[in-house]
């Protein structure tokens, strides 16, 4: 893997892995992503609601692709060949950008229906061959050229194991649904990705997280905060009822879900639910999904004999599941997809493309600074707009440790966006770990649930000091997508970062996974003493994470934070 010195500083994947051809990849579903692989090697990847500004943005990425071809130099009409992930989703393609947002009342009738049709779908293989040679005419007719067309499922494992650097694991996929399946699983050695089995979408652990999570008043498609509420409630009251509804199969190999045309959050036994208070209902929730999630992966582990286990997928999304399953005394190692939602459907169709083509060997990921970096005259441009007074202090990072350290907020908005759903340094929201009001203060001022933690940024060096067991998953704790014991030492030190229960997701950090933002810890760390920031994303309640300057901008100035950095900018809060 190298890094290249053009201003973006992306780093260009392994010679084997470049393709004789740009290679364009796209997910049109809910959370429409597109990616870009040059022949140097370079990867573009953005999510479209980073651009459009509309939280899980469906339809076909218009404005990622502009902006990869405007990023990259690369016009689309040089790829000779198209990718795309799912096989039967033929909605979003007929639809385009008019593809509606029925899926977020899971249970309407639409979602019913779509459930049900995805269930057809697992039932017969003749019924999804005959909707992918339809997808593959759509794509043709729109497109004038050939359209590879991959598994929804088979793009989430791609997309771990080729990333994970491991040359053998168990791959495992999980979310709502994707071309008939809730769930599969993947023998995976050298080169090739082996399907074992899969469970039909009308068995989804992700709709019955969902589901809960909009009995208990969140919106369905951000279900993962009811991680954040769980940890403040007992799961002992609601646990009954909801192993009624949801559970693994008692070979741990399928998972079990009520369904029916009439099921209703109006009437039982989704109605009963509403006597249990939301985090009670919440801790019951997490409990039973944990339990069928960590039991269905570790039948996958033994039944594939492999002791790495790789995974993506919506459900993985969910850290303390992630935590679990490194916890169990089959896996040796875990590794989770950093866009681990359908954000990463583009880039693993594309590698799934790729090894195809040829066997390539997975290789490590080195970041994910993927996607769009503003340039310095456009963010001068919107600090002017917006009317914020800035200065170009000497050592940026400097200036803004000392402000951290005399307990000022900073937001840094600096350097590519990140590829997935995380914030890991360049549109982030810092703060000094040791003030316990924190969490209280930040979660007004960014308008978001009262319950929801907030992520330590660690320096490596200092990850074993700070969390229980931290060497044994240094690979996911550099992206933030698996969850730690905190030690006695971090509790009591920087409490602002330790949830109620005792457990943390930090990003662990070396010098080269991100020099700019490890030299302003390392500057906070000589001044404090203390080698950990508070990191929170950069996005106000129910909006995507900033992208351009203006929205980093508008969204320091609507939360009333202190300091941002901006590039080569220091901007302080305006008084008017």
């Amino acid at each position: 893997m190298t890094r290249e010195s053009d201003e973006n500083c992306r780093w260009r994947l392994p010679a084997e892995w470049r393709p004789n051809q740009p290679l364009f990849a796209f997910h049109e579903d809910t959370n429409a992503n597109a990616v870009l692989i040059d022949t140097d090697g370079r990867i573009f990847a953005v999510a479209e609601e980073r651009l459009t500004r509309r939280r899980f943005q469906g339809g076909f990425p218009r404005r990622s692709l502009a902006w990869i071809e405007q990023a990259s130099g690369v016009p689309l009409a040089a790829a000779p060949v198209l990718v795309f992930g799912n096989r039967t989703h033929f909605l979003p393609r007929l639809l385009g950008s008019l593809f509606p947002s029925f899926e977020h009342d899971l249970f309407g009738l639409p979602h019913k229906t779509m459930l049900f049709f995805h269930h057809l779908v697992f039932r017969s293989p003749l019924f999804a061959r005959g909707l992918e040679g339809f997808n593959r005419a759509l794509l043709r007719r729109r497109f004038g050229k050939r359209a590879a067309i991959v598994d929804h499922h088979f793009a989430h494992a791609a997309s771990a194991y080729y990333t994970s650097g491991k040359t053998a694991a168990c791959a495992v996929s999980i979310d709502n649904y994707g071309d008939g399946c809730a769930a599969r699983v993947f023998d995976c050695e050298g080169p090739v990705i082996r399907p074992v089995r899969s469970v039909s979408a009308l068995d989804s652990p992700g709709q019955f997280y969902g589901e809960i999570a909009q009995l208990a008043g969140i919106h369905p498609l951000l279900a993962g905060k009811l991680t954040g509420l769980a940890a403040h409630g007992d799961p002992a009251p609601a646990r009954e009822p909801l192993q009624k509804l949801f559970g693994v199969s008692p070979d741990g190999r399928d998972f079990s879900r009520t369904f029916g045309w009439r099921r209703s959050a109006r009437r039982p036994p989704f109605a009963d639910l509403t006597r249990f208070a939301p985090p009670e209902l919440a801790a019951a929730a997490q409990a039973v999904f944990e339990d069928a999630v960590v039991a269905f992966v570790q039948t996958a582990a033994r039944d594939t004999g492999r002791r790495d286990v790789v995974l993506a997928g919506g459900c993985f999304g969910n850290v303390r599941v992630n935590q679990r399953i490194r916890e169990l005394p089959e896996i040796d190692s875990v590794w989770i997809h950093p866009a681990m939602s359908d954000q990463g459907i583009a880039l693993g169709a594309a590698l799934a493309y790729l090894a195809a083509q040829k066997p390539r060997l997975p290789f490590r990921l080195p970041d994910v600074f993927l996607g769009p970096e503003p340039h310095e005259a456009e963010i001068e441009a919107a600090l002017r707009a917006a009317g914020l007074p800035y200065t170009r202090p000497a050592d940026p990072a400097a200036e803004a440790a000392r402000l951290l350290a005399a307990g000022q907020v900073v937001a840094r908005f600096a350097g590519p966006t990140e590829y997935g759903p995380r914030a890991l340094g360049n549109r982030s929201v810092l703060y000094d770990p040791r003030d316990p009001a924190l969490q209280a203060r930040l979660n007004a001022q960014l308008h978001r649930a009262w319950y929801m933690p907030f992520a330590p940024l660690v320096m490596a060096s200092h990850a074993a000091q700070c969390f229980l067991n931290a060497a044994a998953a240094r690979e996911p704790g550099r992206f933030m997508t698996i969850s730690f014991y905190a030690t006695d030492w971090l509790k009591q030190n920087c409490p602002g970062v330790v949830h109620v229960d005792g457990t943390v997701r930090p990003q662990i950090i070396d010098r080269d996974d991100n020099p700019p933002m490890y030299r302003l810890l390392e500057e906070f760390h000589r001044l404090t003493g203390i080698p950990c920031l508070l990191n929170t994303s950069f996005n106000l309640h129910e909006e995507p994470i900033v992208c351009s300057a203006a929205d980093a901008c508008r969204a320091f100035r609507a939360a009333k934070l202190d300091y941002l950095i901006a590039g080569p900018f220091l901007a302080r809060r305006s008084d008017e």
